[in-house]
């Protein structure tokens, strides 16, 4: 029975009831018991009633009673952290809840309270200055099927929900801005940073497609027959030892879809520049380290490991100031490959399958240089009646 203690009887200097409810008995036969408090003594034998009556109903409310920031936290360390996923998954798992959960509003909701509404309002705060919402559904999504299964609620608030109409359209205005080179500045590019390392992972990326993830990855064996397989990456993942405490590792993984893992032709440019690499100088041989020649990585550090995506894009920066050319993305590289060969009369479908895209529609982002493309093929028509 609720009852009012004798001692310890206020929190913040109120009087408060107390009653209690035998949970379990532990591996040693002592009883596990739950309090219920209130500022009367009818409050706390309710709040004990509702706890019973939501054990009867199929719900566990352990976890379904907490805030959605303590109960993803918990989910996110003691169960997903050890689900097998990739290394880099937790990653982003958990800078989603660092970035986006912990101390937002809706972290502060119980798990049980939370519906489409509070899920809805939570998108709608965050729509206008974020551009992660689509990782926050998954992990918000992957938790709350976690909290079904093991009877924490009996409705998923994520199933039907939607990404927020604004939110496509922003990716929509957003995916046709696309950047690229011109053969000048390509040109401009190379003869400023000379035989060095960097050189060739350029010329690379503008003559493959290729991510610089999977780039730094290839292996020699993954040439022949003038082409590359293209069927890893390479990423910086943050590796964490418990809660408080992680290191950077470079982690080789497998491509994120099956359309990822290609093959590419190699154009005789690249091909010669590739060969280049074994009759350079011995002054030219040291720019690009020791660990190349005795190596199967295509572009190995120094020490003959992988070289670091950090590193790579710094070099790429100062390859640019050298140039005088104003600073763009690597990734741009990859994009005036896809622009040049539809401009060279490829078409869209073959695009996307040298680049890897899982959609057509991915490879749509270069639809407005095809249009371009087209419109000079229609005026050199101009020429029929002159």
């Amino acid at each position: 029975m609720a009852r009012k203690p004798i001692t310890n009887s206020k929190i913040n200097g109120n009087e408060y009831y107390r009653t209690r409810l035998l949970i379990r008995y532990d591996a040693n036969g002592k009883k596990i018991m739950k309090n219920f408090y209130g500022s009367s003594k009818t409050e706390a034998e309710n709040k004990k009633k509702e706890y019973l009556q939501m054990i009867e109903s199929g719900i566990n409310p352990d976890l379904g009673l907490i805030s959605l920031e303590k109960a993803l936290y918990s989910w996110l360390w003691n169960i997903e952290r050890y689900s097998g996923n990739k290394t880099s998954t937790f990653e982003r798992y958990e800078s989603v809840f660092r970035n986006h959960i912990q101390g937002s509003t809706i972290g502060r909701i119980s798990v049980l309270d939370i519906n489409k509404l509070s899920i809805q309002k939570f998108y709608n705060e965050i729509l206008d200055s974020n551009k992660s919402i689509e990782s926050i559904r998954k992990v918000l999504s992957k938790f709350f099927q976690f909290a079904l299964s093991e009877g924490y609620i009996v409705r998923n608030p994520m199933q039907g929900m939607k990404l927020p109409k604004k939110h496509e359209d922003t990716i929509s205005e957003k995916n046709t801005e696309v950047t690229t080179f011109t053969k000048d500045e390509l040109k401009t590019i190379l003869e400023s940073v000379g035989n060095v390392k960097i050189r060739y992972v350029i010329m690379f990326a503008a003559l493959t497609g290729a991510r610089i993830g999977e780039i730094l990855a290839l292996e020699k064996t993954d040439i022949s027959n003038d082409f590359v397989r293209i069927q890893k990456s390479i990423r910086n993942v943050r590796v964490y030892i418990d809660q408080n405490n992680y290191h950077y590792e470079i982690k080789l993984t497998r491509p994120k879809s099956e359309s990822s893992i290609r093959d590419v032709p190699i154009p005789n440019i690249l091909k010669s520049e590739l060969k280049n690499l074994s009759i350079l100088t011995k002054e030219e041989k040291l720019k690009l380290g020791p660990a190349y020649f005795d190596n199967n990585l295509l572009f190995p550090s120094s020490t003959g490991t992988y070289l670091d995506v950090n590193n790579v894009r710094t070099s790429w920066k100062r390859a640019l100031i050298s140039a005088n050319i104003p600073y763009k993305k690597f990734h741009t590289l990859r994009h005036t490959y896809a622009t040049q060969l539809i401009k060279n009369g490829v078409d869209l479908l073959t695009v996307s399958r040298l680049l890897g895209h899982s959609s057509i529609k991915t490879t749509e982002i270069y639809a407005h240089t095809l249009e371009e493309t087209k419109i000079e093929a229609v005026q050199s028509l101009n020429d029929m009646f002159a």
